[in-house]
């Protein structure tokens, strides 16, 4: 007894000593900090709608005549990224589900990859009965949510790597209000429960949405809620990342959800310059004490470029030259007052024995026409306004020179302030721009990163968040850094090692303000002169005759276009016709004139089907037309066409890096070219 009485004290004291050594996840209190993940936090990565090289498909379809998922490739970037679960939206393809559910949970199970699965409401489901006008939906059970979280659930008690579901935009619009009320929220609850209770449940929130009244609405149903980051709309400011949080904190606690946090790190609609790794890696770094403290839940990486070696989109180089330029954004539905301004200003030694000072500079905005004397672009010395120009009186999208003489008030100085400023003379509430200067020069002054080919040199200010100075400096590997921001900051918090993918290069591309192309070098141009009068009915074409594979088991055609008219409507459209049917009719006053937009009115590729099967050959045709009425005195627009794909069709030079393979044909003032 005595010798077993010995050895279990032995053994006590070195389960005490064990237990000293050993380093606990315990919950943090209020000001303590763990060094790293709470039990059941979690890091994810998202693909979704209108981002680009957020998901990796497969180059080729199917048996089905679809582009499916491609399993191994994901698996293997998000394993990169160094996430701990993949939110995956049931959304871009009717293949999406059957994807999910027969190799992509699998094979994330396998490498140790928690999933969620990710819905949209009633007023992102775009049903149809012609395919053709179709859209996307999550399918296969649309609408019938009681239904998605009983599959949902049964996914989850196969594989325990389906963690959680969520909804999208769930209040956004009176359709999705009047759906999901907490009658119909509680019968949603009450399905998955029954099956497997551990399963969690989120829905998406915006900022403005979130607040008692929707917390009654999801009371007793949804864990908790995933929040929308962004500062009017802009996805290049961090400022506001611990206010926001606070703010929505004060709301989710006490109704006792929780709270997950969703950057937008690929592109926004609303968002006008698109958000960079800089933006990334700050938000990432003013979120990390709410996730490891336990007041997050989870930080979802929204439109993370998975296909990462994809190049950033060629109308986002927005510089005169070089990479860089001083961008002053307000993106839409964005109001302002009188007196709101957004500047950069620097602190710059004059030479005393200068005989003559100037400031040279460069400037451009993405905005003409309009009513007169409400935005400003200027210069200021010294707080002295020495030019100031309406964005009215200047041509949209085209640098022009200035050279302002500050001579006389220089006199006697040995440095200044040299600042440049937006100015809203009067405060606006639709009026989405960016505004732009480079290449600053001088005489008699020393301009330090005058070409704005690096973030430091000058002081960003504004006095209203709505305004966003930025220095946006431009990289075709753009996708690729973004990659490496997230995987390290993902990989600071889990304590992991960070293994950054090289960047591609891509030679031969031309970077510059006239190679307006998505990706390479070429484009399909539409051309109407600035100030021209137009008959009705006047077209420019460009045509392709394609033969048709008949073992195909169904016709696809995916492309992307964008032209810089915005809210003006009924003037001009565009059009895609096969064999003389008009099957896509599109305004050219169509919403977020500043990037490329995917295929279909609803996003993404169009099933042509009922067109093509049982043909030999069809023709394809894009078109620019005028209306029914005669069209004058408007502004330069340039419709442009790139990354055409087809599916069962035999398509040449989609990319239109060439000038083969296309018929192109004008009447009057309006003219179609390869741009390339």
């Amino acid at each position: 007894m005595r010798r077993r009485r010995c050895s279990w004290s032995i053994f006590l004291i070195l389960v005490a000593l064990v237990a000293a050594l050993t380093p606990t996840v315990a919950a943090a209190s209020p000001g303590e900090r763990p060094d790293r993940l709470p039990d059941g936090a979690f890091l994810t990565a998202k693909n979704g709608g209108n981002t680009v090289a957020a998901t990796i498909r497969e180059a080729e379809a199917r048996a089905d005549g679809y582009r499916h998922i491609d399993t191994p490739a994901m698996i293997k970037r998000l394993k990169q990224l160094n996430v701990t679960m993949f939110t995956y939206d049931i959304w871009e393809s009717p293949t999406d589900w059957d994807d999910l559910v027969t190799e992509l949970v699998p094979a994330a199970e396998a490498a140790g990859i928690d999933v969620m699965v990710y819905l949209v409401p009633p007023s992102e489901c775009f049903l149809h009965e012609k395919p053709h006008v179709a859209g996307r939906c999550s399918r296969p059970f649309e609408l019938d949510f009681v239904r998605w979280a009983e599959e949902i659930a049964k996914l989850s008690l196969k594989h325990p790597n389906v963690k959680s579901w969520a909804i999208d935009d769930f209040l956004s619009g009176p359709v999705n209000q009047a759906l999901f009320t907490n009658e119909y929220l509680t019968k949603i609850e009450n399905a998955q429960t029954a099956i497997n209770p551990d399963l969690k449940w989120y829905v998406t929130l915006y900022p403005g949405e979130i607040n008692d009244h929707s917390m009654e609405r999801i009371k007793g149903t949804v864990d908790g809620v995933i929040y929308v980051y962004f500062v009017y709309g802009s996805t290049i400011d961090p400022s506001q990342v611990e206010v926001g949080l606070d703010q929505v904190l004060s709301i989710t606690e006490k109704a006792g959800k929780e709270l997950v946090l969703l950057g937008y790190f690929g592109r926004f609609l609303d968002g006008i310059v698109h958000p960079d790794e800089r933006y990334v890696a700050e938000v990432l770094r003013r979120a990390k004490p709410y996730l490891l403290d336990g007041r997050l839940r989870g930080i979802m990486a929204y439109g993370a470029p998975l296909d990462a070696l994809t190049q950033q989109p060629g109308t986002d180089y927005r510089a005169h030259s070089g990479m860089g330029s001083l961008s002053f954004s307000i993106s839409n539905n964005v109001p302002t007052s009188p007196g709101h301004f957004a500047a950069a200003s620097q602190r710059v030694a004059v030479d005393a024995k200068a005989a003559k000072k100037t400031i040279s500079f460069k400037h451009t905005d993405y905005q003409e026409g309009g009513d007169a004397g409400y935005q400003l672009k200027q210069l200021l010395v010294d707080e002295k306004v020495v030019w100031s120009q309406d964005f009215t009186s200047d041509t949209e999208e085209v640098w022009h020179d200035e050279t302002v003489d500050v001579t006389d008030l220089l006199a006697g100085k040995g440095s200044a302030d040299v600042t440049f400023r937006l100015y809203h003379q009067q405060g606006v509430t639709f009026s989405p721009n960016d505004t732009r200067f480079d290449v600053v020069t001088a005489q008699g002054i020393k301009i330090t990163n005058g070409g704005f080919e690096r973030p430091g040199g000058w002081r960003m200010s504004r006095n209203a968040t709505q305004l966003h100075p930025y220095i946006d400096i431009y990289s075709p590997a753009r996708p690729a850094k973004i990659f490496n921001a997230i995987s390290k900051g993902y990989a600071e918090l889990r304590g992991t090692t960070h293994t950054p993918l090289a960047e591609p290069t891509f030679p031969g591309l031309v970077i510059s303000p006239a190679n307006r192309a998505m990706t390479g070098n070429g484009r399909l141009s539409f051309t109407i002169p600035r100030g021209v009068d137009v008959a009705p009915n006047t077209c420019a074409a460009a045509a392709q005759t394609m033969p048709v594979d008949p073992d195909s088991p169904r016709y696809e055609i995916d492309f992307w276009h964008t032209d810089p008219i915005g809210g003006l409507h009924g003037r001009y459209f565009k059009q895609l016709l096969i064999d003389g049917v008009n099957i896509w009719n599109r305004d050219v006053g169509d919403g977020w004139p500043w990037f490329y937009l995917q295929g279909s009115d609803h996003q993404g590729p169009i099933d042509i089907t009922d067109f093509v099967r049982g043909k030999e050959k069809v023709k394809i045709e894009y078109r620019l037309c005028s209306g029914s009425g005669a069209v004058s005195g408007l502004d330069v627009l340039d419709y442009k066409i790139d990354n055409i794909r087809t599916i069962g069709l035999g398509l040449k030079n989609g990319g239109f890096e060439d000038d083969t393979g296309w018929t192109l044909t004008g009447s009057g003032p309006v003219s179609v070219a390869y741009a390339n």
